[in-house]
Protein backbone atom coordinates (compact mmCIF):
# COMPACT_ATOMS: atom_id res chain seq x y z
CA UNK A 1 0.00 0.00 0.00
CA UNK A 2 2.91 2.46 0.78
CA UNK A 3 4.57 1.36 -2.20
CA UNK A 4 1.70 2.78 -4.65
CA UNK A 5 1.23 5.78 -2.68
CA UNK A 6 5.46 6.00 -2.62
CA UNK A 7 5.14 5.23 -6.62
CA UNK A 8 2.13 7.58 -7.07
CA UNK A 9 4.22 10.77 -5.53
CA UNK A 10 7.38 9.78 -7.33
CA UNK A 11 4.91 9.46 -10.79
CA UNK A 12 3.56 13.31 -9.78
CA UNK A 13 7.02 15.10 -9.03
CA UNK A 14 7.89 13.55 -12.38
CA UNK A 15 5.15 15.25 -14.16
CA UNK A 16 6.06 18.26 -12.36
CA UNK A 17 9.49 18.27 -13.25
CA UNK A 18 8.65 17.64 -16.69
CA UNK A 19 6.05 20.09 -17.04
CA UNK A 20 8.56 22.92 -15.37
CA UNK A 21 11.43 22.03 -18.07
CA UNK A 22 8.52 22.12 -20.84
CA UNK A 23 7.65 25.49 -20.14
CA UNK A 24 11.36 26.36 -19.53
CA UNK A 25 11.97 25.56 -22.95
CA UNK A 26 8.93 27.20 -24.36
CA UNK A 27 9.88 30.37 -23.22
CA UNK A 28 10.60 32.91 -25.84
CA UNK A 29 13.57 34.02 -27.05
CA UNK A 30 14.62 37.70 -25.95
CA UNK A 31 14.39 40.33 -28.65
CA UNK A 32 17.57 41.64 -29.93
CA UNK A 33 18.61 45.15 -28.98
CA UNK A 34 17.87 48.39 -30.94
CA UNK A 35 20.28 49.12 -33.16
CA UNK A 36 21.47 52.71 -32.04
CA UNK A 37 20.42 55.80 -33.49
CA UNK A 38 22.77 57.19 -36.34
CA UNK A 39 24.31 60.62 -35.15
CA UNK A 40 23.50 63.02 -37.46
CA UNK A 41 26.37 64.76 -39.49
CA UNK A 42 27.79 68.18 -37.66
CA UNK A 43 26.20 71.32 -39.36
CA UNK A 44 28.98 73.83 -40.23
CA UNK A 45 27.98 77.42 -39.28
CA UNK A 46 26.94 79.98 -41.69
CA UNK A 47 29.63 81.90 -43.12
CA UNK A 48 28.03 85.86 -43.00
CA UNK A 49 27.69 87.61 -46.12
CA UNK A 50 31.31 89.34 -46.57
CA UNK A 51 31.31 93.07 -46.37
CA UNK A 52 31.40 95.59 -49.32
CA UNK A 53 35.08 96.34 -50.47
CA UNK A 54 35.97 99.55 -49.26
CA UNK A 55 37.27 102.68 -51.06
CA UNK A 56 40.86 102.69 -50.90
CA UNK A 57 42.64 105.75 -49.15
CA UNK A 58 45.29 107.72 -50.53
CA UNK A 59 48.82 107.19 -49.65
CA UNK A 60 49.91 109.32 -46.42
CA UNK A 61 52.29 112.07 -47.22
CA UNK A 62 56.09 111.41 -47.82
CA UNK A 63 54.52 107.38 -48.87
CA UNK A 64 55.57 106.75 -52.08
CA UNK A 65 52.24 105.26 -54.52
CA UNK A 66 52.14 102.17 -56.31
CA UNK A 67 52.80 102.51 -60.12
CA UNK A 68 49.72 102.63 -62.28
CA UNK A 69 49.30 99.19 -64.55
CA UNK A 70 48.84 99.53 -67.92
CA UNK A 71 45.86 97.68 -69.48
CA UNK A 72 46.93 94.00 -71.37
CA UNK A 73 45.87 95.10 -74.53
CA UNK A 74 48.10 98.51 -74.45
CA UNK A 75 50.72 98.76 -77.26
CA UNK A 76 54.04 98.57 -76.01
CA UNK A 77 56.04 101.72 -75.03
CA UNK A 78 58.10 102.47 -77.80
CA UNK A 79 61.82 104.63 -77.72
CA UNK A 80 61.39 108.43 -77.82
CA UNK A 81 63.66 109.57 -80.97
CA UNK A 82 66.61 111.46 -80.30
CA UNK A 83 65.06 114.25 -82.48
CA UNK A 84 61.76 114.63 -84.55
CA UNK A 85 61.72 113.28 -87.49
CA UNK A 86 61.02 115.63 -91.14
CA UNK A 87 58.99 115.13 -93.80
CA UNK A 88 59.30 115.49 -97.07
CA UNK A 89 56.88 118.28 -97.21
CA UNK A 90 57.72 122.77 -98.02
CA UNK A 91 61.12 121.62 -99.81
CA UNK A 92 62.91 125.18 -100.29
CA UNK A 93 63.33 126.18 -104.16
CA UNK A 94 66.93 124.96 -104.99
CA UNK A 95 68.21 128.71 -105.70
CA UNK A 96 67.74 129.52 -102.34
CA UNK A 97 69.51 127.13 -101.12
CA UNK A 98 73.48 127.61 -100.06
CA UNK A 99 76.36 125.63 -101.66
CA UNK A 100 78.06 122.97 -99.25
CA UNK A 101 82.17 122.65 -99.58
CA UNK A 102 83.66 119.91 -100.68
CA UNK A 103 86.71 118.62 -99.59
CA UNK A 104 90.12 118.30 -101.80
CA UNK A 105 89.99 114.79 -101.99
CA UNK A 106 85.92 114.22 -103.18
CA UNK A 107 85.36 112.06 -106.58
CA UNK A 108 81.96 111.86 -107.08
CA UNK A 109 80.58 114.93 -109.40
CA UNK A 110 78.29 116.10 -107.21
CA UNK A 111 76.57 119.76 -106.04
CA UNK A 112 75.77 119.59 -102.81
CA UNK A 113 72.89 122.00 -101.33
CA UNK A 114 71.74 123.16 -98.03
CA UNK A 115 69.08 125.15 -96.02
CA UNK A 116 67.97 125.43 -92.75
CA UNK A 117 64.56 126.34 -91.57
CA UNK A 118 65.92 127.97 -88.57
CA UNK A 119 69.35 129.10 -86.46
CA UNK A 120 70.84 125.80 -85.11
CA UNK A 121 71.04 126.69 -81.61
CA UNK A 122 71.76 124.93 -78.63
CA UNK A 123 68.94 122.23 -77.59
CA UNK A 124 66.20 123.45 -80.38
CA UNK A 125 65.66 120.79 -83.31
CA UNK A 126 65.85 122.16 -86.28
CA UNK A 127 65.52 120.59 -89.94
CA UNK A 128 68.44 120.38 -92.28
CA UNK A 129 67.75 120.59 -95.66
CA UNK A 130 69.76 119.07 -98.85
CA UNK A 131 69.40 118.80 -102.16
CA UNK A 132 72.40 116.84 -104.71
CA UNK A 133 72.47 117.49 -107.70
CA UNK A 134 74.74 115.29 -110.25
CA UNK A 135 76.72 116.76 -112.81
CA UNK A 136 77.16 113.61 -114.42
CA UNK A 137 74.76 110.42 -115.56
CA UNK A 138 75.55 107.83 -112.46
CA UNK A 139 73.19 105.67 -109.90
CA UNK A 140 72.67 105.09 -106.52
CA UNK A 141 73.55 108.48 -105.40
CA UNK A 142 73.04 108.51 -101.61
CA UNK A 143 73.52 111.19 -99.11
CA UNK A 144 74.72 110.58 -95.57
CA UNK A 145 75.20 112.99 -92.37
CA UNK A 146 78.40 111.58 -90.23
CA UNK A 147 77.52 110.95 -86.30
CA UNK A 148 79.64 113.18 -84.18
CA UNK A 149 79.28 113.83 -80.35
CA UNK A 150 77.24 116.51 -79.35
CA UNK A 151 74.38 116.80 -81.77
CA UNK A 152 71.76 114.50 -82.42
CA UNK A 153 70.22 113.29 -85.74
CA UNK A 154 67.31 111.99 -87.33
CA UNK A 155 66.39 111.41 -91.16
CA UNK A 156 63.53 111.98 -93.22
CA UNK A 157 62.73 109.78 -96.29
CA UNK A 158 64.93 110.67 -99.49
CA UNK A 159 63.26 112.24 -102.66
CA UNK A 160 63.77 112.02 -106.34
CA UNK A 161 62.54 115.65 -107.95
CA UNK A 162 62.96 116.39 -111.63
CA UNK A 163 64.51 119.92 -111.97
CA UNK A 164 65.11 121.31 -115.23
CA UNK A 165 65.85 117.29 -116.95
CA UNK A 166 68.12 116.89 -114.09
CA UNK A 167 67.51 114.38 -111.26
CA UNK A 168 67.81 116.30 -108.05
CA UNK A 169 67.72 113.94 -104.64
CA UNK A 170 66.75 115.34 -101.59
CA UNK A 171 66.88 114.42 -98.02
CA UNK A 172 66.04 116.14 -95.18
CA UNK A 173 67.33 115.98 -91.35
CA UNK A 174 66.72 116.82 -87.87
CA UNK A 175 69.39 118.41 -86.41
CA UNK A 176 69.50 119.22 -82.47
CA UNK A 177 72.69 120.70 -81.17
CA UNK A 178 74.16 120.44 -77.57
CA UNK A 179 76.48 123.57 -76.01
CA UNK A 180 79.79 121.71 -76.86
CA UNK A 181 78.83 120.41 -80.45
CA UNK A 182 81.39 121.29 -83.36
CA UNK A 183 80.52 124.11 -85.35
CA UNK A 184 80.01 122.24 -88.65
CA UNK A 185 78.88 118.95 -90.02
CA UNK A 186 80.23 116.48 -92.61
CA UNK A 187 77.96 115.17 -95.41
CA UNK A 188 78.87 112.02 -97.23
CA UNK A 189 77.71 111.65 -100.63
CA UNK A 190 78.75 108.44 -103.11
CA UNK A 191 77.25 107.61 -106.30
CA UNK A 192 77.64 104.75 -108.48
CA UNK A 193 79.52 105.27 -112.49
CA UNK A 194 79.55 102.70 -115.28
CA UNK A 195 83.25 103.10 -114.29
CA UNK A 196 82.93 102.06 -110.64
CA UNK A 197 81.83 104.62 -107.47
CA UNK A 198 82.75 107.60 -105.78
CA UNK A 199 82.40 109.85 -103.03
CA UNK A 200 83.03 112.91 -101.42
CA UNK A 201 82.39 114.45 -98.11
CA UNK A 202 81.01 118.49 -97.56
CA UNK A 203 81.02 120.48 -94.78
CA UNK A 204 78.06 122.38 -93.54
CA UNK A 205 78.59 125.62 -91.05
CA UNK A 206 76.11 125.02 -88.10
CA UNK A 207 76.80 128.78 -86.96
CA UNK A 208 75.09 131.62 -88.23
CA UNK A 209 71.84 132.45 -90.04
CA UNK A 210 70.23 132.39 -93.29
CA UNK A 211 71.74 135.44 -94.54
CA UNK A 212 75.04 134.14 -93.86
CA UNK A 213 74.09 130.96 -95.66
CA UNK A 214 72.65 133.53 -98.65
CA UNK A 215 76.22 135.49 -98.93
CA UNK A 216 78.05 131.92 -98.69
CA UNK A 217 76.28 130.82 -101.72
CA UNK A 218 76.74 134.18 -103.49
CA UNK A 219 80.20 133.73 -103.07
CA UNK A 220 80.95 130.05 -103.98
CA UNK A 221 78.94 130.98 -107.48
Amino acid sequence: MRTNKLDGVICTAGVLLMTALLAGCAKPAPAPEAAPAETPPPVAPAIPDAPPPTETLPAPDGAPASPVQPPPDAPPPTEPSPAPKPTAANEPALDSMSVATPSAKASVAVDLRYSFDAAALPGQPVTLHLAAVPRVNGSNLRVSVKDVAGIQLASGPPNLQKTNGSDVYRQQFSVTRSNDSPSQLRVLVTMDYASGSAFGFYSIPLDGGTNAQKQDSVKQR
